[in-house]
C-alpha cells in the first residue's frame, strides 16, 4: 500500500473536494482521482461518494480515514527515528498569518527555525484573522498566526506575544494629547479610520467598547481599511484617528508623525497566538514547525 495515496485520501476527506486537495498537495486533479481509484481497487470497496458539491467518505471510507491518520503519524515517527541528521528535514510549510504577527513576530520565528532546518521552504501569506481560522477549519492549512481566539474544540492555541491597542492620531493636529489619557468619549467625537470586518484588532476593540455599553456603529467611521500601512498614512494626513497596535506605530512615534493616546481607565490588552488544528495529519516538516513553536513559547492551551 502506497502511503502517499493515503495522504491524498486524507486531504480529500478533510477538504471534501478533489480540486482543493490537488492544489494543497501540488498535484493534478487527475492524479488525485487516479490515486483514489487505486485505493478503492486495492480495498475492494467504495471509499468516497459525491453529495452535492462535497466528497463524503462512506462507512468504509470513515474507517480507512481513522487508520490512515495513525499510519501517517507512525510514518513520521519512523523517519524521525532513523534520520541521522536533524537538518536533513526538508519540504514546504504554508503559513497564513494576520497582520500583526506577520509584520512583527513571524520573521524571527522563521529565522530561528531555518537555522535548524535550512532546507525547508516557506510560503507565507497575510490574511485577516477570520480567514486564517476558516482555512484551518476547512483543512486548507494546518496552522496559522492570529490576534484572537475562536472557541472551537478542534483548535489549539500557543500564546506567542502580548499586544496593547491605543489611539493613533496625527501629530500635526493632536500634539497636545501626546502622552495623555482621554475619556472614551473622545473616540466618538472625531472622524474614525477603522480596520475591516474580520480583523482581530477591530474585534478586540469592539469587545472593549461593548464592555462599556458602547458600539462600533456609533463611531464617526470615515474610512475602512484592511492594511495598517495605509491606515498610518491616512492618520498622518489628518484623515481621522484610529485604534491600532502600539507595536505598529513605534517608528512613527519616534519620528514624531503620530501621537499615541491612551484611553482613561481602559487598557486594551490582547494576546497573539499560533493556532493549529488538533485533529489533522501533519507532514514531518509541519510537525517539526509546530513542535518548535510549542517548545519556544510554552504548552498549548487546548480548546481555549
Amino acid at each position: 500500500m502506497n502511503t502517499s495515496y493515503l495522504k491524498t485520501f486524507v486531504e480529500v476527506v478533510n477538504l471534501k473536494n478533489i480540486s482543493k486537495a490537488a492544489e494543497k498537495l501540488y498535484i493534478t486533479q487527475p492524479a488525485v482521482s487516479k490515486q483514489l481509484q487505486l485505493l478503492e481497487k486495492e480495498f475492494g470497496t467504495v471509499l468516497l461518494i459525491k453529495e452535492g458539491r462535497d466528497m463524503i467518505p462512506t462507512e468504509s471510507g470513515k474507517e480507512l480515514y481513522k487508520y490512515a491518520l495513525n499510519i501517517l503519524v507512525e510514518e513520521n515517527k519512523i523517519y524521525d527515528k532513523l534520520r541521522k541528521e536533524d537538518n536533513a528535514l526538508d519540504g514546504e510549510i504554508n503559513i497564513y498569518s494576520s497582520s500583526l504577527p506577520a509584520d512583527y513576530f513571524l520573521y524571527n520565528i522563521i529565522f530561528e527555525f531555518n537555522s535548524i532546518y535550512p532546507q525547508v521552504i516557506y510560503n507565507v501569506k497575510k490574511a485577516d484573522t477570520k480567514i486564517v481560522f476558516n482555512y484551518i477549519e476547512d483543512g486548507l492549512i494546518n496552522f496559522g498566526f492570529t490576534g484572537a481566539v475562536y472557541k472551537k474544540n478542534s483548535l489549539n492555541y500557543v500564546t506567542i506575544a502580548e499586544d496593547e491597542l491605543i489611539i493613533a492620531a496625527s501629530a500635526n493636529k493632536y500634539s497636545k494629547f501626546k502622552n495623555h489619557s482621554v475619556p472614551i468619549e473622545f473616540l466618538f467625537e472625531h472622524d474614525f479610520i477603522s480596520r475591516e470586518k474580520g480583523s482581530a484588532t477591530l474585534k478586540t476593540f469592539e469587545n472593549y467598547l461593548n464592555m462599556k455599553k458602547l458600539y462600533l456603529e456609533d463611531l464617526k467611521t470615515k474610512i475602512r481599511v484592511e492594511d495598517n500601512e495605509i491606515i498610518k498614512t491616512l492618520v498622518k494626513n489628518d484623515m481621522g484617528i484610529t485604534i491600532i497596535s502600539k507595536l505598529a506605530i513605534e517608528k512613527e512615534i519616534k519620528e514624531g508623525s503620530i501621537v499615541p493616546i491612551k484611553i482613561k481607565d481602559l487598557e486594551m490588552k490582547r494576546q497573539l497566538y499560533f493556532v493549529y488544528h488538533s485533529n489533522r495529519y501533519f507532514s514531518r516538516t509541519e510537525e517539526a514547525f509546530r513542535d518548535f513553536i510549542i517548545k519556544k513559547f510554552g504548552k498549548s492551551n487546548e480548546n481555549k
